[in-house]
């Protein structure tokens, strides 16, 4: 019998390892929709140049990847991420060593502690960012400890022994992104640009992103510039009218590169220059595909929130279970409008096919504390309970892991899935004319508890 169960263990793990993929190498840390899975091949179009530029680094995937330019800079708007490039840049080996003796293990309780101290000295202030920036949810370095973390050690010194010498000639900047685009243009300059999206994580700045702006910017720039960028907000549908080399591009988000942030299995994008990249960079393989690229949004779309409640107590036999209706067919919603079977089904497979994880009131994505254990169409009238629920509903159950959320469960604070997304209006068409085709209007939505 142990025989068979070591040949059915490594056959699992030949089957995951399959499905991961490459493992994904971060550099010195992880960022939300960092590059490093992508850095090779964005690196392989970047034209000739002698000034390399990165206003929205992050975790500069792209820079540690390239060889070194005669001039390099990079910046942030997140200061303290420009603060940790400065620090690491002034590491000796006796503050290396101390920094070394620190805590490197995820553990809930010094996560805590280091959230709220005011470290004072180098080797503290970038100790307390790169642990709060590893063992924090989604790698934004909030409150919320991330499970996946407790119990392992970061392998942060070693990056960092790996990576810091990449960094000795860089300049580095925080604050607005333009101050350093004007500073470094030129002809003989090339910009990467990986520029907050709007429309998926208002933790990490889309929400004050001024899409207008920027794209005065890149319509301004005198050097060559290569973007990488989500597929909503308003930038999407100016770049298509534009000049500029737009294409879609298809990744995959495979468990060993999204540790501990769960979410979709592709991540879509939209790869964007103001020159034409070589065919050969180009070509797709089976961890890119890049495609021609039609906006999914027009003028007139307008965004929607619809809330359904929770039913709790249908399984009462297993803990933290909770289901809820997140759309139902041919019913009103609150911004009057009624979604078809068809529409609805559209929406739940791409949840799964795309997103596949859960936000908090549509600010913070809670995967790992909440688990999604089933999502499916009803195939027939039926009740759960006192509850009915149509044939074509969309449901989903989940298990809550998180001690605080399920208390906000049972204490009626958190009560039901909310779906938002962008939804065009159209003229309801004549009995004389042909009715315009349906938009769906859960195309880009993203069930969140609410």
């Amino acid at each position: 019998m142990g025989d068979t169960l070591s040949k059915a263990l490594a056959r699992a793990r030949h089957v995951l390892e399959s499905l991961q993929g490459e493992p994904v190498e971060k550099t010195i840390w992880g960022s939300p929709a960092g590059k490093k899975r992508l850095a090779k091949r964005l690196v392989a179009m970047l034209p000739a140049h002698k000034t390399y530029v990165e206003p929205f680094a992050g975790s500069a995937a792209v820079l540690f990847e390239k060889a070194p330019s005669d001039v390099e800079a990079i910046n942030d708007a997140d200061t303290e991420i420009a603060d940790a490039y400065r620090l690491l840049q002034k590491l000796t080996p006796a503050s290396l060593a101390k920094l070394k003796k620190l805590p490197w293990v995820g553990d809930e309780k010094t996560f805590k502690s280091l959230f709220d101290a005011k470290p004072q000295g180098d080797v503290a202030r970038l100790h307390r960012f790169l642990y709060l920036t590893h063992f924090s949810y989604g790698k934004l370095r909030g409150r919320s400890f991330s499970p996946n973390g407790a119990g392992v050690e970061a392998k942060t010194l070693a990056r960092i022994e790996q990576f810091v010498p990449r960094l000795k000639r860089v300049k580095v900047y925080g604050g607005d992104y333009e101050k350093v685009v004007r500073k470094y243009d030129g002809k003989d300059t090339v910009f990467f640009l990986d520029p907050p999206y709007p429309g998926y994580n208002v933790d990490v700045g889309e929400g004050q992103f001024d899409e207008e702006r920027f794209y005065s910017v890149l319509k301004s720039l005198k050097g060559r510039w290569l973007m990488t960028y989500g597929i909503r907000g308003k930038l999407p549908g100016l770049l298509k009218g534009s000049d500029f080399f737009v294409k879609r591009i298809r990744t995959p988000r495979t468990i060993a590169a999204m540790r501990g942030v769960g979410g979709s299995s592709v991540l879509t994008q939209l790869l964007v220059s103001n020159y034409q990249p070589t065919e050969k960079s180009l070509e797709g393989d089976g961890d890119f595909t890049l495609d021609d690229w039609q906006p999914e949004e027009s003028p007139g779309t307008a965004p929607f929130v619809t809330t359904t409640s929770l039913l709790k107590g249908v399984a009462p036999d297993d803990e933290r279970y909770v289901l809820g209706v997140v759309l139902e067919p041919e019913t009103v919603d609150a911004q009057g409008d009624i979604y078809s079977a068809a529409e609805i089904r559209q929406a739940a497979h791409r949840f799964l096919e795309e997103f596949g994880g859960l936000g908090l009131m549509h600010q913070m994505r809670v995967n790992g504390h909440v688990k999604v254990l089933e999502s499916y169409l009803a195939p027939v009238d039926f009740n759960l309970g006192e509850v009915p629920v149509r044939k074509g509903t969309w449901l989903l159950a989940v298990r809550v892991l998180s001690d605080e959320l399920w208390g906000r469960v049972k204490d009626g604070q958190l009560t039901g899935f909310s779906i938002g997304g962008t939804a065009r209006r159209l003229p309801e068409a004549s009995p004389a004319t042909e009715p315009p085709p349906s938009e769906t209007p859960a195309a880009d939505s993203q069930p969140e508890a609410a």
